[in-house]
């Protein structure tokens, strides 16, 4: 079945939200650890917590 041009668009740009998301998070982590260093406590970013999509 061929998709239309809008809907490989929507992916497209579906697909690139998610991979800017991604980033800011990474981002987000890699300051978070950069500011705590050398300390023994790992960033509250990369703990274990309640995600409220599930």
């Amino acid at each position: 079945m061929k998709k239309d041009k809008k809907a490989i668009d929507s992916e497209n740009e579906e697909k690139k939200q998610q991979a800017e998301a991604k980033k800011k998070i990474d981002q987000e982590l890699d300051d978070e650890i950069e500011q705590s260093f050398p300390a023994s406590d790992p960033p509250s970013h990369s703990q274990p917590h309640y995600d409220k999509k599930k």
